[in-house]
């Protein structure tokens, strides 16, 4: 049983991005994931659960922040994802989730956390995402019309997520509000 950490968009952000990711045939990454944003990747959160009363005290006393997407990024020719502006609130909450956690200098590098952090939100990718590379620039084309006004939200929970098999596809595990 793995877990992870996602910031989620409110469902109109949600399905605006998922319609997108659709109109891409080969797109796989709809089916995979729900559009997040990964604030805490799987090192640190085991499976007897007992990081998740910490990490509810932690996020509990996090005040609530706004992410805004502005413009595309992409990983080396492979991943094309939404980028969001700089966020204090964001970058503490995740700093805050490493310091708690605690992962090794090896899972901090396999998962690009603590400095290696780049926060993003994936709309297609070739590695196992199942698109070309021309399909992934086309779609890059269409995202600089589709996504050229900021979209933005507030963060008012994070959503923790659960895979029971390796195979498996992560699903909604719990909610966990921000300071009210």
């Amino acid at each position: 049983m793995r877990f992870i950490i996602f910031i989620v968009p409110p469902l109109d952000i949600e399905e605006r991005i998922f319609k997108f990711q659709k109109s891409f045939p080969s797109n796989k990454v709809p089916y995979f994931y729900q559009p997040h944003i990964t604030l805490k990747a799987p090192s640190g959160l085991s499976e007897d659960m007992a990081w998740l009363e910490r990490v509810k005290i932690l996020v509990g006393n996090h005040v609530p922040f706004e992410i805004k997407f502005k413009g595309l990024g992409e990983f080396d020719d492979r991943v094309l994802f939404l980028k969001p502006v700089f966020s204090d609130g964001l970058m503490d909450l995740h700093n805050k989730l490493i310091t708690l956690l605690n992962p090794s200098t090896e899972a901090r590098g396999k998962f690009f956390e603590g400095s290696l952090y780049n926060p993003h939100l994936t709309l297609g990718e070739t590695t196992w995402g199942g698109m070309t590379t021309e399909e992934l620039g086309a779609m890059k084309n269409k995202a600089e019309t589709e996504f050229r006004t900021v979209m933005s939200f507030p963060v008012t929970f994070v959503r923790v997520y659960q895979k029971q098999t390796d195979d498996g596809i992560y699903q909604k595990f719990v909610d966990i509000p921000l300071k009210a």
